[in-house]
């Protein structure tokens, strides 16, 4: 199976039943960073990392379904292991790490080598 496949509303994780800078309003959203094309209103939940928090609140609304993890800081949700990692782009972006089953994929967003 895999872990992430496009849907019209974005990036989907099967699995664990959230998207991953979705285009459309979900349920769940994992954010990699605050820029508009990652980031929109809409959404249900909000996962972000810390460090991003303001940004993330003051372009989306204090009042969003916010819950946030600190780099490296792992959670599950329905089976899979989600963690957040720097990627260098802007205050508080982040790779998104995925494992389920014996498989790991990691989403980019946006990052700077």
């Amino acid at each position: 199976m895999d872990l992430v496949v496009a849907r019209p509303e974005g990036l989907y994780c099967p699995p664990g039943d959230f998207y991953i800078d979705p285009w459309r309003p979900v349920e769940r959203a994992v954010i990699t960073h605050a820029h508009g094309d990652h980031a929109r209103t809409g959404n249900q939940h909000y996962l972000s990392a810390a460090s991003g928090e303001g940004i993330l609140r003051s372009r989306l609304g204090q009042d969003i379904n916010l819950q946030t993890l600190e780099y490296g800081e792992t959670i599950t949700h329905h089976g899979v292991k989600l963690s957040l990692h720097p990627a260098g782009h802007v205050l508080g972006s982040a790779q998104v790490r995925l494992e389920y089953e014996g498989e790991v994929w990691v989403a980019s967003g946006d990052y700077k080598v």
